[in-house]
């Protein structure tokens, strides 16, 4: 993969447009819903900065959440296993970000919430925003290294340690720890020479440029 793209609509929207048609009853799609979740290669996008959608949760996979920059678009928040995305469709507004797979992902819809349900979801948003913003602090700072080893730990796998060939591109990882691909190169070697990152915690049940959202 050598970037990571912003379709126009991407493969989320073309699916819920198949099989959520505005004319079927109420009761029918709230239970296809429940069944319902979508399936993301590396480099497609699950929502677009300034549209509208349903709230997502991550299965499997990573995304990067990404903000429209000039010329690219800036990576804000990693969002894993477990985390919501789309956290502005819980107030009724447009998707703050774009969010694209990171690593191969799959997500499920919240289409359908009870008052009390959204109200608990903000909750656990609140508290994700501040754990995801601390951990991209985390791989903002320090030596390039230092910026790798805490992404290359949160892309891990619970219990085990990461392949090389699992992971994005060197200019994907390049811009997410704000380096030089030929930089992150020679880090990776030196990590992946016996000194593999592994996860720092379990997390619950719980990829070139990267461009700027389309119009």
């Amino acid at each position: 993969m050598n970037g990571i793209s912003l379709a126009a609509e991407g493969p989320a929207a073309r699916a819920a447009a198949r099989i959520l048609p505005g004319n079927a009853a109420a009761a029918g799609r709230a239970g296809l819903a429940r069944r319902w979740g979508i399936a993301l290669a590396a480099g497609q996008t699950l929502l677009h900065h300034g549209q509208r959608g349903p709230l997502w949760r991550v299965a499997e996979g990573w995304l990067v959440l990404l903000r429209p920059d000039e010329p690219e678009a800036r990576p804000i928040q990693l969002a894993g296993p477990g985390d919501l995305v789309g956290v502005a469709s819980l107030v009724d507004a447009s998707y703050g970000e774009s969010a694209v797979a990171l690593t191969p992902v799959r997500a499920d819809p919240a289409l359908w919430l009870a008052v009390a349900e959204q109200h608990a979801l903000a909750r656990i948003a609140l508290r994700q925003q501040q754990r995801q913003a601390f951990e991209m602090s985390l791989v903002r700072s320090g030596t390039v290294r230092e910026r790798l080893r805490h992404l290359l730990a949160l892309l891990a796998p619970p219990g085990g340690a990461l392949a090389r060939q699992a992971l994005p591109s060197l200019k994907v990882l390049a811009q997410i720890v704000d380096s030089a691909p030929e930089t992150v190169c020679r880090e990776l070697g030196h990590l992946f020479g016996g000194d593999v990152p592994r996860p720092r915690r379990a997390r619950a049940t719980r990829a070139a440029p990267l461009a700027a959202p389309a119009a």
